[in-house]
């Protein structure tokens, strides 16, 4: 070791045992003057982490490499090594590249000729940490959701307690339901940023029906179309009767462009469905208006996007899906 004339003493015999262990670990690893602060060996795990050659740091200092981000650190370690053999800190790093790591750093010293060495032992825990930031910033913002979610499906609770939320005939959502979980939802997505689509749907033809077979053949096929829709759509989206043959499904998560396929689905589960055997002579069919909300929108803004583009629907030849128009 540079500069120390130590060889064949017990200390030396005790340096040379660890000798491989110093050169094999993977973590940084230094042997240096304490009182001079320079080095006098360094091990390939130092070379991968600071980005210097063995041979350009022998002699030199970690000031002179600007090793230490905060001066303090740095002095508090020398400080307590002087009256502690063994010091443990977390500190920051820079390489020769100019970047900045945080390590893990051990460090002790022992007497050599009445000469006092430092080996240190430092890992970087730069992406550990990072981590470790993240999954406490996700846990937080799962907590504050969770919380917020908890709040709002409380106060759910109590206005389900205070109304009727079905409608009778279909088991769908009522109108007056949907007003309620069409404003929810739209504060909800207006926060979050996530996609957020309406469909506002009815059955072609219908009026013929109900007029040439009555209500009760009517009801019958409101129910049919009512069984179908809650069938195809997808579990997360909502359904509810809006009125008549009118109705409405909200579908969350979701943009334009992919409700497109949960909502052909439907279309082509009422155009096969078999008619007849509620009454001969039935071809049922449905046209869909479909609206993706926009921020700053309001529901019944939203709402009437979606219902004019139905419109659209039924002019155009019904039996489709029509998008709102921008």
């Amino acid at each position: 070791m540079n500069g120390v004339d130590i060889e064949g003493s017990a200390a030396w015999q005790e340096l040379e045992k660890y000798r491989r262990i110093f050169y094999a670990t993977p973590d940084y690893a230094t042997f240096s003057n304490l009182e001079t602060g320079k080095f006098i060996d360094v091990n390939p795990g130092f070379e991968k982490m600071i980005g210097y050659k063995r041979e350009e740091i022998i002699g030199r200092t970690a000031e002179s490499i600007d090793l230490w981000v905060s001066e303090e650190d740095r002095a508090s370690v020398v400080t307590a090594l002087k009256h502690s053999e063994k010091v443990f800190i977390t500190t920051r790093f820079r390489k020769r590249s100019g970047e900045i790591i945080l390590v893990e750093a051990s460090a002790a010293t022992f007497k050599v000729q009445d000469e006092l060495l430092l080996v240190a032992v430092v890992r970087d825990i730069t992406a550990r940490h990072q981590a470790e930031q993240e999954l406490l910033q996700y846990r937080h913002q799962l907590e504050q959701l969770v919380a917020q979610r908890t709040a709002e499906l409380e106060r759910a609770m109590e206005r389900l307690q205070e109304l009727t939320v079905h409608d009778e005939l279909t088991g769908a959502g009522n109108r007056r339901d949907l007003n309620d979980k069409l404003e929810t939802d739209r504060e909800f997505f207006e926060r979050t940023g996530l996609p957020f689509c309406v469909a506002v749907l009815d059955l072609d033809g219908f009026k013929a029906v109900n007029d040439r077979f009555g209500h009760t053949i009517g009801d019958a096929a409101i129910k049919k179309f009512a069984s179908l829709v809650k069938t195809e759509k997808r579990a997360m989206d909502y359904f509810a009767r809006y009125g008549g043959d009118e109705f409405v499904i909200l579908l969350r998560n979701i943009g334009a462009e992919e409700a497109i396929k949960p909502l052909q689905r439907i279309c082509d589960a009422v155009a096969e469905y078999e008619w007849d055997e509620i009454a001969a002579g039935i071809q049922l069919s449905t046209s869909v208006g479909l609206a993706a909300f926009r921020r700053g929108e309001s529901a019944d803004q939203l709402f009437s996007r979606a219902d004019a583009a139905l419109y659209n629907a039924k002019t155009a030849g019904r039996n489709r899906i029509v998008g709102a128009e921008d």
